[in-house]
């Protein structure tokens, strides 16, 4: 069964861990005949050559004796045929390897075919999703359906129709949606879905009764996310709308929390749907099992401004915090305060601070509080009534920029570690916050507070110290932008011995090393000139992610103070635009030397939608680059979200705060 197993060199292949030289004994306990180590060398297998998804040059030499395996293992040969399925399928494998992959799944056609008609329902099931990502024709399946009893193996069955010859099988899924088995419904209904053919009348009803019977498809079989979230994110806005309230009409609380899951996947893909869709969880606002109560807080918590008309509610949710907040996990008292904090709505101060009055420990994400007068007014009112409540609020003003300016009486009053933090992070200098920042500095090898701490006093000793620290690995590289230090000159001197150590032309290996690297340039170039530092920020540079986004950020910094020292970079500059971690500071440092920003006008923009956020539009701003401004507004126009970081949760809140900076970008731009 594994011949020619010791004729292909393992070693010389790669899998997850490295060399696969342990492939061949993985696959050979496959075979064993003791079923509970076939079941764990399929799983390491499984772990080793298909990690999370990642194809290697060692899955693709696997692929022969797993298709054997597949057809004469003693156990495990269902798993196997459903593992050989995903290998072939571009929604559960991807990697440089992967065609190379599909195809020698695809060379064994044959025997997964043979597999239709295994007498193993449970191989049968599998063998229908194989053979579909395999690419097989219409016939085999069809010769199956009209043989096939067993309702999960039918299901199946259903789905590979569906996909390899649907308008074919429109008829047959048709009826198949409305009056087969439960399992049968489902897989019949998904597969009419992805094929664009409208649902019967009847199968919406169908659907949801077969979803109370627990009827799903098989896993493998699913996209993204579960696969019930396809049933309100696939169809036309009046399908979606009737799927949901079906589904949130069940008798069965678990029915309606898929309704519920299924909305909030609708709204996190659509622009358009919040309006829509989020009106109709009103009934269940009082529902009687405590799970969908939750369920509908959460809609509203990943809801976006479309939360808004349930402020009432949220606020009253909100003002329980101090009765819950000793609880394990999300309560719905604690989402509720959330949405209010993104919704800009001051009523979640006042419970928030009674709770971590009572002494529980109160932790909200800083980046969902949002700035409004009003919010502002009620944290002045709290941290004047209640000046001990500083530390919690403090952090949660970080991302105000100079709207909360208005505060720093207030800050100052209570003033403290935390409070300290949040000037740094706001920009606000003043002598109270200097022992903090010192403090900062030297025990965390902190730049910003060293640097501030500079501005204020004139100390340059601190600033040196913070250096040498993070330069030798005593403290750690800031995830803050790199700050500029070309202004220190000469006073750097005493760090030239230790920085010059990682001017090495070599790009270190671990992105702290060449964050560190950089540093170092700056350093050396700040004291004796950029000419020998540019091997090792060429270096960093080429190696890209995000350690190349500092060295693009310091060429450009160089590109103001001696562009004929960095010009060479551009061709490198270049090929940053097409790397995503880096590809903003590429085109700000390209556009320094002297590239028309009618030229970055791609990079730009797609810096905004792939991580850039607040970076990117500020980026397009300092270059006033107004030729942007035409795909800015497709991207306005857009029904499909944009993700700019944070959490699923923030989906929504995220990319409508984008298209608020987007809008003010374009009027700003058309002012200049």
């Amino acid at each position: 069964m594994l011949d020619g197993l010791e004729a292909i060199t393992w070693g010389e292949l790669s899998h997850a861990y490295g060399g696969a030289e342990d492939t061949p004994g993985l696959l050979r306990q496959v075979a064993s005949a003791d079923g509970e180590l076939a079941a764990q060398a399929a799983s390491d297998l499984h772990g080793s050559i298909f990690h999370q998804g990642s194809v290697y040059p060692a899955t693709v030499s696997a692929v022969p004796f797993l298709a054997k395996l597949a057809v004469g293992a003693p156990h495990q040969r269902a798993e196997l045929v459903w593992f050989l399925g995903m290998l072939a399928d571009d929604r559960h494998a991807y990697g440089r390897d992967f065609p190379q992959v599909r195809a020698a799944v695809s060379a064994h056609l044959d025997s997964l075919v043979l597999l239709l008609d295994d007498t193993e329902p449970l191989v049968r099931e599998a063998a229908a999703y194989a053979a579909a990502k395999a690419g097989v024709n219409a016939e085999p399946i069809w010769r199956r359906w009209a043989l096939e009893d067993d309702p999960a193996a039918r299901a199946t069955l259903a789905l590979a129709l569906g996909e390899v010859t649907s308008l074919g099988a429109e008829t047959v899924l048709r009826e198949a949606a409305l009056h087969g088995e439960p399992r049968v419904r489902v897989a019949a209904a998904v597969a009419l879905l992805r094929a664009g053919v409208d649902w019967p009348t009847g199968t919406i009803t169908s659907l949801v009764a077969a979803i109370e019977d627990d009827a799903a498809i098989a896993w493998a079989w699913g996209r993204d996310g579960d696969w019930t979230d396809e049933l309100v994110t696939a169809p036309a806005a009046p399908v979606a709308v009737a799927v949901v309230e079906e589904l949130l009409r069940s008798g069965d609380p678990r029915v309606r929390r898929v309704g519920l899951c299924g909305l909030s996947a609708r709204c996190d893909a659509q622009r358009s749907a919040p309006p829509v869709f989020v009106p109709l969880v009103a009934p269940l606002l009082d529902d009687p099992d405590s799970e969908v109560r939750h369920g509908v807080a959460d809609v509203l918590r990943r809801a976006g401004a479309a939360a808004e008309r349930f402020a009432d509610l949220l606020a009253e949710l909100a003002g329980r915090f101090p009765d819950t907040a000793g609880q394990r996990g999300f309560t719905t008292e604690y989402r509720a305060a959330e949405t209010l904090q993104w919704l800009g709505d001051p009523r979640w101060v006042e419970p928030v601070c009674a709770a971590a009055a009572r002494g529980h420990t109160v932790r909200f994400m800083p980046r969902t509080v949002r700035y409004t007068p009003q919010v502002l007014v009620a944290v002045r009112e709290q941290l004047r009534t209640l000046p001990e409540s500083a530390g919690l609020l403090a952090p949660m003003l970080g991302h105000w920029g100079t709207d909360a300016a208005a505060l720093l009486p207030e800050l100052l009053a209570a003033i403290g570690p935390e409070v300290a933090e949040t000037l740094l992070l706001l920009g606000l200098d003043d002598h109270a916050a200097v022992p903090y920042w010192r403090v900062r500095a030297s025990e965390r090898g902190d730049l910003h507070a060293a640097l501030a701490v500079r501005r204020l006093t004139g100390d340059t000793d601190v600033v040196l110290d913070a250096l040498r620290a993070v330069l030798t690995g005593d403290a750690p590289v800031s995830r803050m932008p790199m700050p500029a230090i070309g202004d220190l000159g000469e006073l750097l001197t005493p760090l030239l011995e230790t920085a010059a150590t990682h001017l090495t032309g070599v790009a270190e290996r671990v992105y702290a090393g060449r964050d560190r690297q950089i540093l170092a340039a700056r350093v050396v170039a700040a004291v004796t000139g950029p000419k020998g530092v540019l091997p090792t920020v060429e270096a960093v540079l080429v190696a890209g992610d995000t350690p190349a986004r500092h060295a693009a950020d310091f060429i450009a910094d160089l590109a103001q103070e001696s562009p004929e020292s960095v010009t060479h970079l551009a061709p490198l500059l270049r090929a940053r635009l097409d790397d995503r971690w880096s590809r903003l500071s590429a085109a700000r440092a390209l556009a320094r030397l002297g590239t028309p920003t009618a030229e970055l006008t791609e990079p730009l923009v797609r810096g905004i939608k792939d991580y850039g956020g607040r970076i990117g539009p500020a980026t397009i701003l300092e270059l006033r680059a107004s030729e942007t401004i035409p795909a800015l507004r497709d991207l306005l126009g857009s029904d499909k979200r944009s993700s700019f970081g944070g959490s699923a949760d923030d989906l929504v809140w995220t990319d409508e705060l984008l298209q608020d900076l987007v809008k003010d970008t374009i009027r700003l731009l058309s002012k200049a």
